[in-house]
């Protein structure tokens, strides 16, 4: 059985404490496998934001984590760095090893995880896929063991769902979609928006498969940098039936015997507690 916690945008250099202390006290009474960290780590990729982050990421535990760095850390007030070495910082303290193409994979019990480094030093904000990269998430997803639920991981989305986001899709995201589903994704796991949900990204006319592919999206988790009054928030993604126990869990797909379920938990300050808001079973 393989549960993950997706958080994401954590800005520390924003946080809020009675938010951090929470969502450890939560964190640790869970039965979490793997940390799933979608970018934006800090506020201003500064270097005690950077030591704060990590000091608390290894507070959760002993706990596999895989991390993407998000737009907001790359340094915008120094060129130079940005320019040369635009995730020096980063990797002195999430040290990650992206291959030539800027991509990651990792096993975590019976989940597959590919993470692809979207962010780019010359855009402040929107990300970039490349066509190299597109192609090499393609060939790690299709290296997959067939039954593992196979999540892509990106720091800006692929899919939206109010029209106005839709500037902050990563360019090339139409390209990389109906690829990395007909690869066998089964879903894009993904921040940057501050905007948490999770939905099924409907196919295109160009894709010939109805085969399902989720947005599996979260606000930020832990920052004050809170948008359109949505709440913290994180993700819950497991195969064990038990975590979803404590609420009715929705499913739009109809299938018959899911495996599969997220859960999009977001923060009830009233009683400073993260919630399970909406469950989905997703295979």
């Amino acid at each position: 059985m393989t549960t993950l916690l997706h958080i994401s945008d954590l800005h520390f250099g924003t946080e809020i404490p009675e938010v951090l202390a929470t969502l450890k006290q939560q964190v640790q009474a869970m039965p979490v496998d793997a940390i799933i960290l979608s970018g934006d780590l800090t506020q201003r990729a500064r270097l005690h934001q950077f030591r704060n982050c990590r000091a608390f990421i290894d507070s959760l535990g002993n706990v596999p984590l895989l991390a993407i760095p998000g737009n907001h850390d790359i340094s915008l007030w120094c060129p130079w760095e940005r320019f040369f070495t635009p995730y020096r910082r980063y990797q002195k303290y999430f040290p990650t090893d992206f291959d030539r193409y800027g991509v990651i994979s990792a096993q975590c019990g019976e989940a597959c995880l590919v993470a692809v480094r979207s962010t780019r030093r010359y855009r402040h904000i929107h990300g970039e896929l490349s066509s190299r990269q597109i192609d090499r998430v393609a060939r790690l997803l299709k290296k997959a063991p067939s039954k593992a639920l196979k999540l892509v991981v990106c720091h800006q989305p692929l899919h939206v769902t109010d029209q106005e986001d839709e500037a902050d899709l990563v360019r090339g995201a139409d390209k990389a979609t109906p690829v990395w589903r007909a690869a066998g994704a089964d879903g894009i796991v993904s921040g940057h928006i501050h905007q948490p949900f999770i939905v099924p990204i409907p196919p295109g006319q160009d894709v010939p498969s109805q085969r399902p592919m989720w947005a599996i999206q979260t606000g930020t988790t832990v920052s004050r940098r809170l948008r359109d009054n949505y709440p913290n928030a994180f993700n819950i993604i497991s195969n064990q039936a038990q975590i979803f126990e404590t609420a009715e869990i929705e499913n739009p797909l109809g299938l018959n015997r899911p495996s599969w379920g997220a859960a999009l938990w977001l923060y009830d300050f009233k009683s400073a507690q993260f919630l399970p808001y909406r469950q989905y079973w997703l295979k």
